[in-house]
């Protein structure tokens, strides 16, 4: 591994050789009852909204599906989730946003029943070693092109990192598509970048009821987590204090001309009131957007506008202008990002214009400290007669500690790889000095 400079600019490669009595809806998932998965006591998290049943797993405690807002109501802001009396479950996830099949769902640790998406979907989950002291905090976004996926799928676990590695890690569900990014006069611009900053605002007011510091939050995030990332370094000053980046869209963001064309083509798709409508009938109508107008960016169906309100100018601007917060920033990417996405159909493996140079054009932007790691690890997989390589996605199990995939492959070289990787990363959240 080459390259921990802390200083802006810093480049690095990494590969391989070769249900209680309440006031409001309870913050849990209901779920049978049973002992823990670690034998012992189920643990108890009190919060300040209330008290939290979790699962001992042996050596990391998870709270899942913890409400972090009140049941969303359809095109509205996120309000604050409400306290509770009495001990509400946080024993299985939340249900994920209303989506379509993705196209990415044969991915290992990517898996997701789009049957089981509900617009009551804001939920976020907790990994700790134990509810007592002050840890760094993660607060995880997932990817999957803010059309796909959640904080519960397997690739974003967060229980390697909370067990070995002195995190407390948090993984956040928000709204998608259609509901997380319609853009018209009638409803507030960027629903899902809402969700996100409900959800950090969620871990200050909390997170101190798992063991987790709110003033020690690293905030990250894949793909168009990623993307969100650079956004919420533009609108959610204070609530974290370090940033990754990891395969960001950098110009992943639309003009309010762009957004208002996708919103456009997907009501002439619905052909009714869309406060009304059927979800499905919504998700077709997405789709029909999704086909009918270009990707933003190059790439994302639909993307965070710059509205002038929430985001007050583009992202990229704020960052070179120093308007962004100036916190410690980590940005990763991969060698041959492009090549998950020709897989399924998609852009030419060798373009380099949408990952690697912006992502490279970032780093030097930002007015704090900065650094690229770039991995060139290369899995053993192919889709669609394209083999998969350095793809996008390849390094987030390496990172997270999740690997031993058919994506990432096995085998001492992988493991040897995975275990600098994620102490790289934890590293980096917990705010120690990068050691050679």
């Amino acid at each position: 591994m080459t390259g921990r400079s802390g200083a802006p600019g810093g480049l690095g490669t990494l590969g391989v050789p070769g249900g209680p009595s309440a006031p409001a809806a309870a913050p849990g998932r209901d779920a049978p009852g049973g002992p823990p998965a670690g034998g012992g006591a189920a643990p108890l998290a009190h919060t300040p909204l209330g008290t939290l049943r979790g699962l001992d797993a042996g050596g990391v405690l998870a709270f899942r599906g913890v409400r972090y807002a009140a049941p969303a109501r359809r095109f509205a802001a996120p309000v604050p989730a409400r306290p509770w009396r009495g001990v509400a479950d946080a024993l299985t996830p939340g249900p994920p946003a209303p989506q379509r099949p993705g196209r990415m769902a044969w991915v290992p640790g990517l898996e997701i029943d789009p049957s089981t998406g509900r617009e009551d979907c804001l939920y976020l989950n907790v990994w700790t070693s134990s509810c007592a002291g002050r840890r760094p905090v993660l607060v995880l976004l997932h990817g999957g092109a803010f059309v796909f996926g959640s904080g519960a799928q397997r690739m974003y676990d967060g229980a390697a990192l909370a067990r070995d590695h002195g995190l407390v890690v948090v993984t956040v569900n928000y709204r998608l598509g259609y509901a997380g990014f319609r853009y018209d006069d009638a409803v507030p611009a960027n629903l899902a970048l809402r969700d996100q900053i409900a959800a950090l605002e969620w871990v200050r007011g909390n997170i101190s009821a798992f063991g987790g510091d709110p003033d020690r939050v690293t905030l990250a995030g894949h793909s168009a987590g990623g993307t969100s990332v650079l956004a919420l370094m533009t609108c959610a000053p204070g609530l974290f204090t370090r940033a990754v980046a990891m395969s960001p869209v950098p110009y992943g963001f639309a003009t309010p001309a762009e957004a208002a064309a996708w919103t456009s083509a997907a009501g002439r798709a619905l052909g009714a009131d869309p406060v009304g409508a059927a979800v499905d009938d919504l998700l077709a109508a997405e789709g029909a957007a999704v086909r009918a107008v270009p990707p933003v960016g190059g790439l994302l169906p639909v993307a965070p506008v710059v509205d002038g309100d929430l985001l007050a100018v583009h992202p990229m601007e704020a960052i070179r202008s120093g308007a962004a917060a100036p916190v410690p920033l980590l940005v990763t990417s991969t060698t041959e990002e492009m090549r998950l996405f020709a897989a399924i159909g998609g852009d030419d493996p060798e373009n380099q214009e949408i990952f690697q140079r912006p992502a490279e054009e970032l780093v030097r932007a930002h007015r704090g400290p900065a650094r690229l790691l770039v991995c060139a690890h290369r899995s053993p997989m192919s889709h669609g007669g394209v083999a998969l390589g350095a793809c996008h996605l390849v390094d987030v199990p390496l990172y997270l500690g999740n690997h031993g995939t058919p994506l990432t492959g096995e085998g001492p070289g992988v493991e040897e790889l995975a275990d600098s990787m994620t102490k790289e990363f934890a590293r980096f959240c917990r705010g120690e000095e990068e050691t050679e």
